[in-house]
């Protein structure tokens, strides 16, 4: 098991201040204390409520639970600094940390709470500096756990296995989730497919379709061409010059981005269901795609080196993967689901059914992964920033001011934020960026949802 300690049991002695040890009084924690003594132990109860820890096998999670105690570090202790390499990762267990962005962007950390369920920080970088404001109690892992999660075998990202213990008894015991999951295994779902405007587009691309050849195949739907106009002329483009013709906006948009526009406009046509309830469910979560593939959009735009057309669509197929489960459901008995059923599935199979619908679609890889990655707030995608971390930013900075985010980790402590600390892009900066382009946002969802 000597790998599991190198991953998971790394010692930064480098990351708390000069001459701390010699200072550390062990902080007063409320139970499951060692031998009676100041430090915690390190129990499987712990370690299961901690992310990505949790998702590790039992047999690994219960040999680095034994004989291990918690690190504890008096009031003002620095724990880290902003803006250094991260050489450890701190897990809050008792007591209150105060997380420093700069500029006033503060924000405190109390153990017990759901936020300090994730890692203070977990970027390659530290992207605010940590201060101990009562005695505490922290558990420091090695980094190389988030290379671990992030790493997963690829197969196993599209598994959707019905006895998966990870999944809620009240989910994978319904006969719903049971025989969809039979479908799904059985490749017998219904995939939606694109429309063909989208379909004759992408091949053309493929074959180095010039301008001409885009116009006549994008003419082919008016309601389409009519779009991209609009776009062309749309805030989102900075341009003084109105046009009015679809070459005219092909060539201000480019064909990349004409042919990514096409596909996300299209996608509006296979979100709909006839059974009412179903219909208004796949019209929310299209309102919802609409709202993340802006914020995505908005957020890539402000990076250099990425694409943001390509990020708007990443945005809009973040959950496709609702759209085969949701027709699958329509033609499921009545007698045998009900909407709470349907809404319980639904976080479960976005995911790997999304991914599978876009592997049938011939979609990159990059664009591929963007329904299992979505949420996954600890995935990093190594040095440099890509679309899935633009995705998981958009994501959740979707869920501000809503119940969710008690739930969720703070923005500056997943691996995204931090690559965002290049240049003028800073994790601060990134969400003002979002909040000023609020009109820009409004403006651009009207594009889609007509």
């Amino acid at each position: 098991m000597g790998w599991l300690t190198r991953i998971l049991g790394g010692k930064d002695k480098s990351a708390v201040g000069e001459g701390t040890e010699a200072q550390v009084t062990p902080a007063q924690a409320p139970a499951q204390r060692k031998g009676g003594g100041g430090s915690l132990s390190i129990t499987l109860d712990i370690l299961r409520e901690l992310f990505p820890i949790r998702n590790l096998s039992e047999e690994e999670v219960s040999t680095f639970a034994m004989d291990r105690t918690a690190e504890a570090f008096p009031a003002g202790t620095i724990l880290f600094t902003r803006d250094t390499e991260a050489e450890s990762i701190f897990y809050l267990l008792d007591g209150t940390v105060l997380m420093e962005l700069g500029e006033n962007n503060n924000y405190a950390v109390q153990s017990g709470t759901a936020k300090a369920r994730f890692p203070l920080c977990s970027g390659k970088r530290y992207s605010a500096t940590a201060t101990a404001q009562t005695d505490v109690q922290v558990l420091r892992v090695s980094p190389k756990l988030m290379w671990r999660h992030s790493h997963r075998d690829p197969a196993l990202l599209q598994a959707l296995d019905p006895q998966d213990p990870s999944i809620p008894d009240n989910v994978r015991g319904t006969r719903l989730f049971q025989a969809f999951c039979q479908f799904y295994r059985d490749e017998e779902l219904t995939i939606p497919s694109l429309p063909d405007v989208a379909i004759k587009l992408r091949k053309a691309m493929e074959l180095q379709a010039d301008v001409s050849e885009v116009v006549a195949i994008v003419q082919l739907d008016p309601a389409i061409a009519a779009k991209l106009v609009h776009v062309a002329n749309s805030p989102l483009y900075l341009s003084a010059n109105q046009i009015h013709n679809l070459r005219d906006a092909v060539l201000r948009l480019g064909l990349a981005a004409t042919r990514n526009l096409v596909i996300s406009y299209s996608l509006r046509q296979i979100f709909q269901c006839k059974e009412p309830f179903l219909n208004e469910l796949l019209h929310e979560e299209w309102k919802k795609s609409i709202y993340l593939s802006c914020l995505c959009y908005v957020l890539a735009s402000e990076n250099r080196g990425m694409d943001a057309e390509e990020a708007l669509l990443a945005g809009l197929i973040a959950d496709i993967g609702v759209v085969p489960f949701l027709y699958f459901v329509e033609n499921f008995p009545r007698e045998y689901w009900s909407p709470i059923d349907v809404a319980d599935a639904l976080p479960w199979i976005r995911g790997p059914v999304g991914t599978f619908v876009l592997n049938r679609w011939d979609f990159t890889p990059q664009l591929m992964e963007i329904p299992q990655r979505a949420e996954d707030w600890f995935h990093d995608s190594g040095h440099g920033l890509r679309l899935s971390d633009i995705v998981v930013l958009s994501r959740l900075h979707s869920y501000i001011g809503s119940p969710r985010m008690v739930e969720l980790p703070s923005i500056n402590s997943i691996p995204a934020c931090g690559k965002l600390q290049n240049g003028e892009l800073s994790p601060a900066h990134s969400l003002k960026v979002l909040h000023d382009a609020k009109d820009k946002i409004s403006q651009a969802m009207k594009f889609f949802e007509t």
